[in-house]
């Protein structure tokens, strides 16, 4: 095998999540065969057996015949997937986002690409507009099961992706006869928490709650403008109510991110998540 050479295509992905697709052809569409490129070689099994395979994002799996490189036929794949290609249309040069679950059961996950973008917004959909915090954590679990990656990544890439999000209005909402600036959705105040551990961003301060969670409050550092992470900061309360009452300063970097606050001459440092990922560019592995 040292003179096959794998081809591997990396590119910009479209969503925030890594992810790896294969690309097919007409002539193992029409055999209902799934050929694995050389560059995927080591996770599959070095011997001809029944795999499991789960389509889209069914918890079910179908056991499919396997074969390696080293067979008879000099090509890795996987068969009996006639049904499946006809189901989606699949068509040439068509590329597939595959998953390995757990390599050392032989378990593994197949979307169509479109499918399986279309999957990834429709829960992060649902989760920017979670109506409490048991939806919101559910849709957490959904995006990492879809995207197989874990909880705390997702958290990361949803964060870096509503960084991305800025200079909106906030809005008002009635209540009986009053108007009342709209509260953090559940979804970013999840992300907030996770990321900063409901610590300040300013004193590293927090306290644990009778429920076990670190208490926190969310400031809207001006107070008309949105729910966007650039105008959103984790904080205790005794920094919440400076902010409010205390004679203050603000010094934002060139991109609106918060970073230095005085309030009444004593300086704080504001902590950004942002900077440990601000550079992140996700991947799109095309292995042919």
């Amino acid at each position: 095998m040292k003179h096959l050479k794998p081809k591997i295509k990396k590119v910009n992905s479209t969503i925030e999540y890594d992810y790896l697709t294969i690309k097919v052809t007409q002539s193992r569409i029409d055999k209902g065969l799934l050929s694995i490129p050389v560059s995927l070689i080591d996770v599959f099994p070095h011997k001809k057996q029944k795999i499991k395979v789960y389509f889209d994002d069914n918890k079910n799996y179908l056991e499919l015949n396997f074969t390696p490189y080293s067979s008879s036929s000099r090509e890795c794949r996987i068969g009996g997937m006639k049904e499946w290609f006809n189901l989606h249309k699949v068509s040439n040069n068509e590329e597939l986002v595959i998953q390995i679950i757990d390599e050392d059961k032989c378990e593994f996950r197949l979307f169509t690409e479109k499918q399986y973008l279309h999957t990834i917004k429709l829960l992060r959909s649902k989760f920017d507009n979670s109506y409490d915090d048991i939806a919101t954590t559910e849709n957490i679990n959904k995006l990492a099961a879809i995207s197989n990656i874990n909880q705390s990544e997702v958290i990361e890439n949803e964060f870096y992706r509503l960084s991305n999000q800025y200079d909106s209005n906030r809005n008002f909402t009635k209540v009986a006869i009053k108007k009342s600036k709209e509260s953090v959705p559940y979804s970013i105040r999840k992300i907030l928490g996770e990321i900063y551990k409901g610590k300040c961003q300013l004193s590293n301060f927090t306290f644990i709650q009778k429920n076990g969670n670190p208490y926190f409050e969310i400031h809207h550092i001006k107070e008309n403008k949105g729910n966007y992470l650039r105008n959103l900061l984790v904080v205790s309360p005794n920094i919440h109510a400076q902010f409010t009452y205390s004679r203050k300063k603000e010094y934002f970097d060139d991109n609106g991110w918060l970073r230095k606050v005085n309030f009444n001459k004593k300086e704080f440092n504001v902590y950004q998540f942002i900077d440990k990922i601000d550079k992140r560019k996700f991947i799109k592995e095309v292995h042919q």
